[in-house]
């Protein structure tokens, strides 16, 4: 709060029963810094150069600025994974090139269940030569991954194992939460304030930038 009679700034540290219900510590704590500039805007950008573009290297930059300056297709599909191969991905290229080349967002269909993070062989058995297509014609290829592992798929467990899922209220760590997603009609979600989740998830994206050659991917939101 501001109290403009007495040029006051107060903050407060409160752990209600819903956010905050398995407590870090006895006590509510608060960490905070306090950033100042002359106004909004170079306090904004400020804090943008500081943060979100640490760390960056020259061959990143060029692919974010491409994913700024040039056309993202995403290509239409039904509920069912059926709908998703590889021929369907190279008649959109074809005319999506008329249109403009950009990249070619693949929804999360190229993985057997949502969470594997590998390409399902049995429906795209040539995915690498299908993408080497797609660069020779000028796209950029951008997988599509989530936070949310189905329960079908082997990394569920492993995940479980790993202590890597948002688990269930009051359960010591042990139970994960499930819910639903899209396709997926029971999934864990991956804790991203785990330390170890992270990691566990690049290695996982790394090996599929090298053997497939993928440039990108795409964050899906999802709401538990």
């Amino acid at each position: 709060g501001v109290n403009r009679t007495e040029n006051r700034f107060c903050l407060r540290a409160a752990n209600d029963e819903f956010t905050f219900v398995n407590h870090l510590t006895p006590l509510p704590q608060l960490d905070y810094r306090i950033c100042t500039t002359e106004d909004m805007r170079s306090l904004h950008m400020l804090m943008t150069q500081q943060s979100l573009w640490d760390g960056l290297k020259e061959q990143e930059f060029k692919v974010l600025h491409s994913l700024l300056e040039e056309p993202v297709w995403r290509i239409p599909h039904t509920e069912l994974p059926e709908s998703l191969n590889e021929s369907a991905i190279c008649d959109y290229s074809e005319s999506a090139i008329a249109m403009g080349l950009g990249h070619i967002v693949i929804n999360e269909f190229w993985q057997e269940n949502i969470g594997d993070f590998t390409v399902d062989k049995a429906r795209f058995p040539t995915l690498k030569d299908t993408i080497d297509v797609l660069h020779r014609r000028g796209f950029k290829v951008v997988l599509t991954i989530q936070p949310f592992i189905s329960t079908d798929s082997a990394n569920f467990k492993d995940a479980v194992k790993r202590k890597l899922l948002i688990y269930e209220r009051h359960s010591e760590r042990s139970i994960p939460a499930l819910t639903r997603y899209k396709s997926s009609s029971s999934a864990g979600v991956l804790d991203i304030t785990n330390n170890a989740s992270v990691p566990w998830l690049l290695e996982k994206l790394q090996r599929l930038k090298e053997e497939y050659g993928v440039q990108s991917f795409y964050l899906d939101l999802g709401t538990g």
